[in-house]
């Protein structure tokens, strides 16, 4: 079962209902400034909790943390987001915010250490 251990985080309002659909709603999934679910341009960290909308958004973005995958992805993999906050493994230029450390198949969480703090720099 994946895990989290020490990190980073910063909170900010929550700009959308992100404890919907049950279970763990949007929570591992990554955010953007306005405190809604991001694309991997706009992502600044993970989703530690399960805020409704303007509560306290709890954003890990530095550290060992969970994210939820977006197809599966291999132990030791480096990761990127993509659409709807999802990681994926990183291919080509993209730049990864993260390195995976166990396996995880889509839809499942999956434990790895992330730094979304130069994420999407050259992008900039």
């Amino acid at each position: 079962m994946a895990g989290t251990g020490q990190f980073f985080s910063v909170a900010i309002a929550a700009g959308a209902d992100l404890n919907t659909g049950g279970g763990t709603g949007a929570q591992y999934k990554a955010v953007a400034v306005g405190g809604t679910i991001a694309p991997a341009a706009t992502a600044i960290g993970l989703i530690q909790n399960k805020p409704k909308n303007g509560e306290d958004l709890t954003v890990g973005y530095l550290g060992h943390m969970k994210g939820v995958a977006g197809a599966a992805i291999a132990a030791g993999a480096r990761v990127l987001v993509t659409t709807s906050g999802y990681l994926i493994t990183a291919t080509g230029a993209n730049i990864p915010v993260g390195r995976a450390l166990a396996a995880a198949a889509s839809g499942a969480t999956v434990e790895g250490i992330f730094d979304f703090t130069n994420a999407g720099i050259s992008s900039l």
